[in-house]
């Protein structure tokens, strides 16, 4: 089953203001082309795409990390459970980054024009969140020569090392802006900012995070030239990292009013504003590596993640497997009256980069010795963390949850602790943010004994996606000189 991808109410307003008729999902949108919106108006429409890209966009990452699997109420999709997809498949993700990217640098720009440097330091730390999604799924894409149609029609692709040294520098430059700004303009406004409503502590601390996590990508392979510098500059921030109650969620007043204001998430995988439910609801569900997992460690979140097919029980499909046409499975998490669920209210946040995902790269970072701090006390903060996150009040929930004896959740006497922080991240994560624990598992293989699709004859869970058929259409030359590219390429941080 292949979803239309949400677009924010906002998206729609942005291009009814705009004199450019050129699709703003095309990587060669004309920046140059000047809307009459303000940049103030424009930064809430690129944060928004954002975090449903993230969490609604990304099915298949769901299915590779034994998060999701579908309904065996529906035909399997051969070609998505035998990875013999075309460059058709998913290719609205390359779009919809692109789309962000370039209304976030309109912003910039425009910030830039007006000295306001708050804007314009949210604005280069997001592209940064876009480039990086993108190099990670991709590799090599445009960069340097990119949203400049005028002069590059058909932008080349850089290198996925060279667009990596470049956003650390972007994050350095976009810290530097936000922390330089004392009032000279206004901070940006709720109705702006609908991530962190003008919290300047909170954004460079965002800033330090998103860093952290590009760093980690290095873990396990050779270090460039310029890592130890900007480990160094990181760790010298006094301000930090995210912590508990600091999540990046997106909410631009997301409410059942109207069908285009519901959250993305709810509206494509729970309800309509009318109460109806969605067709996707019934079509993916549990996947069993996940429901064995959450069952097996005694996991109250299970029941956020996903639904019982009756009081209290819970049972997945495999992917690539046809499973049990009755549907005897669990669904995807439904709140009720008594618990949350990951599909939970019309008005629930999208997120961007949780609190606990940041506790569990700092857990990763010092258990690695690459920063000062207590690797086992940031993982039991990331696990209480997520644990209120899924609703759970229980003080000691998760105190009893992660003084279980096995290593897959007690790190205290764990003989593989980088295991037990990456697997604990994996299952708190969930369908959350994917794409960072698809992140994790090329770099680390862990969790090692994911299944990806159980489909007979199939090869390894795909190392990267392909290059969307827009392109190898409008830019042919310069997705030719890419090579022979196939899932199993790696990106270039995978050892």
């Amino acid at each position: 089953m292949k979803r239309i991808s949400y677009i924010s109410t906002l998206f729609f307003l942005l291009i009814a203001v705009s004199s450019c008729k050129k699709s703003f999902f095309d990587v060669n949108s004309n920046p140059n082309l000047t809307p009459s919106a303000s940049y103030q108006l424009v930064l809430p429409a690129a944060l928004n795409s954002i975090g449903a890209n993230v969490t609604d966009g990304l099915d298949y990452t769901k299915y590779w990390m034994g998060i999701w699997a579908v309904s065996g109420g529906y035909a399997p999709n051969i070609t998505e459970v035998t990875y013999k997809f075309s460059n058709a498949y998913h290719q609205e993700v390359w779009s919809n980054f692109y789309y962000a990217i370039n209304n976030l640098n309109y912003v910039e720009n425009a910030a830039n024009a007006s000295n306001d440097k708050f804007y314009a330091g949210i604005a280069k730390a997001m592209k940064v969140y876009c480039y990086h999604n993108l190099v990670d799924l991709y590799g090599n894409v445009p960069y340097s020569q990119a949203l400049q149609i005028d002069k590059y029609p058909r932008p080349k692709y850089d290198s996925a090392a060279t667009i990596y040294a470049s956003l650390f520098k972007q994050l350095d430059s976009a810290r530097t802006l936000i922390a330089s700004w004392n009032g000279q303009t206004e901070a940006p406004s709720k109705s702006s900012d609908i991530i962190y409503h003008g919290e300047q502590t909170l954004w460079i601390k965002f800033i330090n995070t998103l860093e952290l996590r590009l760093l980690l990508r290095f873990a396990d392979i050779a270090k460039p030239s310029y890592y130890a510098t900007e480990l160094n500059i990181v760790k010298g921030d006094s301000r930090g990292f995210l912590v508990e109650g600091e999540d990046a969620l997106v909410n631009p007043g997301y409410s059942n009013a109207l069908n285009d204001n519901l959250n993305p998430f709810y509206a494509d995988y729970g309800f309509n504003a009318a109460g109806n439910q969605a067709t996707n609801y019934g079509y993916y569900r549990a996947n069993s590596y996940g429901v064995d997992f959450y069952s097996n460690t005694n996991d109250p979140r299970i029941e956020y993640f996903y639904a019982p097919y009756a009081t209290g029980k819970y049972a997945g499909n495999d992917f690539g497997i046809q499973g049990n046409p009755n549907n005897v499975t669990s669904g995807i998490g439904l709140a009720t009256s008594t618990r949350l669920g990951i599909i939970n209210s019309p008005s629930q946040s999208s997120p961007v980069l949780t609190s606990f995902e940041s506790l569990f790269l700092q857990a990763e970072a010092a258990q690695r010795g690459l920063i000062v701090g207590d690797y086992k006390a940031l993982y039991k903060s990331a696990l209480e963390e997520s644990f209120y996150y899924c609703g759970i009040t229980d003080a000691t929930a998760a105190s009893t949850y992660y003084g279980q004896a096995s290593d897959l959740v007690n790190i205290d006497s764990s003989a593989t602790p980088l295991t037990t922080i990456l697997t604990q991240k994996w299952a708190s994560i969930n369908a959350i943010n994917p794409l960072e624990v698809y992140a994790d598992y090329r770099r680390t293989k862990i969790p090692a004994d994911i299944p990806g699709s159980k489909a007979a004859g199939v090869g390894p869970i795909p190392s990267r996606l392909l290059y969307p058929q827009s392109e190898i259409n409008t830019n042919p030359d310069n997705v030719s000189a890419q090579g022979t590219i196939t899932l199993n390429s790696k990106i270039f941080w995978v050892k």
